[in-house]
């Protein structure tokens, strides 16, 4: 997956996982349990990060399931009871055909511009007849509508300095699942608000931080990050959309 814009191995990018599982396992586990994850389930999670959908979803399979995580670098996610941790790129890298009963995905497709068809494909064809592709992405739009000029500059700032990726895509990702012959297609959604000195305001914090140097020189990278170190702020945050469906 070319052009993937955060660097794992800067010095706080474990860190800013962790703050992604803090902030959104809970809405990620609760649409999983909705699904029906059960014990005996294969389950292949794309983009796997630190680990912990993987290992929530190790806990619901038990020990006749299985659970492979797969991952551009998986430094952060490493081979334990009942996780196959994988590196491999979901565009090029081969994948079993037709062997689990869920694929997940979260956060991953808005950074492949212009193949998301193409990855959603492919993970479909991971799917056992029956089985679930189920993928959640991310918003930015109303962040960068903020009233707050320093914070949505900080937002524009992101915009350019990550090419490759298209925060606004998530609005199609109910249809690009249909376009990869899936079906039973349905979506739900959630609005995050972000309060300044909250575990969510940190991880943007280093989001911002991480790549604050690609940003264009008129963005106040600094003002922006004052707004999330105030308490008394409360800015729109991510449009989650969350669509799942099945392969016939």
């Amino acid at each position: 997956m070319e052009g993937y814009g955060f660097d794992p191995s800067w010095s706080d990018e474990q860190r800013r996982l962790a703050l992604i599982e803090h902030c959104y396992d809970p809405i990620s586990t609760a649409r999983l349990s909705q699904l029906g994850v059960a014990a005996g389930w294969h389950c292949l999670d794309v983009g796997a990060g630190g680990g912990s959908i993987s290992r929530w979803l190790r806990d619901q399979v038990g020990p006749r399931g299985k659970v492979v995580a797969l991952d551009l670098d998986t430094r952060f996610v490493v081979d334990e009871a009942g996780i196959e941790a994988r590196r491999g790129d979901v565009l090029s890298d081969e994948i079993e055909q037709g062997a689990f009963d869920l694929v997940h995905c979260r956060l991953l497709l808005h950074h492949l511009r212009g193949r998301q068809l193409e990855a959603v494909k492919r993970m479909a064809t991971a799917l056992r007849p029956g089985g679930v592709l189920f993928a959640s992405e991310c918003y930015l739009g109303a962040m960068r509508a903020s009233p707050t000029h320093a914070y949505a500059e900080l937002w524009r700032g992101l915009y350019a300095a990550m090419p490759n990726a298209d925060y606004e895509w998530a609005v199609a990702l109910p249809a690009t699942l249909r376009s990869a012959g899936l079906t039973a297609v349905q979506s739900a959604g959630h609005v995050d608000l972000v309060r300044g000195g909250t575990p969510e305001a940190e991880f943007w914090r280093l989001t911002a931080d991480a790549v604050r140097a690609r940003m264009p020189a008129d963005i106040d990278v600094d003002a922006g990050l004052a707004v999330l170190a105030d308490p008394k702020a409360l800015e729109p945050g991510f449009v989650w959309y969350t669509a799942w469906g099945t392969r016939a």
